[in-house]
């Protein structure tokens, strides 16, 4: 099951690795860039509305996302590197509108 960050603090925190669909960073490669002992992969994805922090340390986590990118679904994919102490801090579960503000619950008016 995927872990999913708080969005701006590994924005802001992490070491930024690679980008795609922002116009910075390099190009991102199929294969899941390699991380040091210790660290952990974030990928943050948007659909043009929203955006997510998700942990693709584990093995098929970068793949499944990659894929989702490939197929349309995210619109840009930012890599970042994250102390694991720190990634495990930042677990949320949450999602967030493009300019940082929470996403309404779909349930209340």
């Amino acid at each position: 099951m995927a872990r999913y960050l708080a969005v701006v603090a590994v924005q802001r925190e992490g070491l930024k690795i690679a980008g795609h669909g922002a116009g910075d960073g390099p190009p991102l490669e199929a294969a899941q860039p390699d991380v040091a002992q210790g660290k952990r992969l974030v990928a943050v994805v948007n659909n043009g509305e929203w955006q997510s922090a998700i942990d693709v340390t584990f093995p098929g986590a970068y793949d499944r996302v990659y894929r989702r990118y490939r197929e349309g679904i995210w619109k840009g994919l930012d890599l970042y590197c994250l102390d694991e102490k720190r990634a495990d801090e930042l677990e949320d579960g949450r999602r967030i509108l493009m300019n940082g503000l929470p996403v309404p619950d779909p349930g209340r008016k």
